[in-house]
């Protein structure tokens, strides 16, 4: 049989080379650090949970990790310039006091922290930020709990038929459901941590809480989890009037 020799595009070609192992090496990346003003340094995370590190994640952890720590320092900084000020100021007693006036004007929403008033918006907001994060345990739960008490009808429907074989990959399904119940209620205990954090804050702004955070059940216990969602939610509920009585 005679053959035929057809010549292909490039394009086609190059499509149809296959790959050296040089296009498919992955980009190695170095790990950004930032030099802080107060001594030490901020370096890039790798977040494994989110793939491959690349430049561009390293860099948004350090950003992630630096808003924080900015906003927290703007009061120190504004403090230490306020001394700073005092040190370098003339020795003449009027330029003293003035320079010693304009400091303290310039501390004023610093010190505006420790009154009640200062403290009005940020307690609301956090007050807020905790609901809304227990709302959000409480519909992942609330999924997972559907699902757990449907696999469960579905269990005892294989058991009564003798499928094996359906059974089998049921109860898998179950305990896959009942790990990721048991993970969501995990995420309880730090919003329970920020809670008691709060606290000296919502003091200060002339308000209680008198609510707390429920500990997590056994995911097994169907009855139990439901409980548990009811009591979360009413939590929320009252942090939210708790929020809303806050002037801001």
């Amino acid at each position: 049989m005679a053959t035929i020799d057809i010549t292909l595009p490039d394009e086609l070609t190059q499509a149809l080379t296959p790959p050296v192992c040089l296009d498919l090496r992955l980009p190695t990346v170095d790990v950004p650090t930032l030099t802080l003003p107060i001594g030490g340094s901020l370096q890039g995370i790798a977040d494994l949970t989110r793939g491959i590190p690349t430049s561009c994640s390293m860099n948004i952890s350090i950003m992630a990790q630096l808003a924080p720590m900015m906003a927290s320092m703007e009061c120190l900084l504004k403090i230490l310039k306020f001394f700073g000020d005092l040190i370098s100021a003339p020795a003449n007693p009027p330029q003293f006091i003035a320079a010693f006036i304009d400091g303290l004007k310039a501390l004023e929403t610093c010190t505006n922290m420790v009154l009640p008033t200062g403290m009005f918006c940020f307690v609301k907001d956090l007050l807020m930020l905790i609901a809304a994060m227990l709302l959000c345990a409480v519909e992942a739960l609330e999924s997972i709990l559907n699902i757990l008490g449907g696999l469960q009808l579905s269990i005892s429907d294989a058991q009564a038929a003798g499928n094996t074989d359906l059974l089998a990959a049921l109860q898998c399904a179950q305990e896959n459901a009942t790990t990721a119940a048991e993970g969501a209620m995990q995420s309880l205990q730090p919003i329970a941590t920020l809670l008691a954090l709060a606290g000296p804050f919502i003091s200060i702004s002339g308000h209680s809480v008198s609510v707390s955070i429920p500990s997590a059940v056994p995911a097994t216990d169907l009855a139990a989890m439901q409980t548990l969602l009811t009591t979360i939610g009413d939590v929320a509920q009252a942090l939210k009037t708790i929020a809303d009585a806050i002037p801001c």
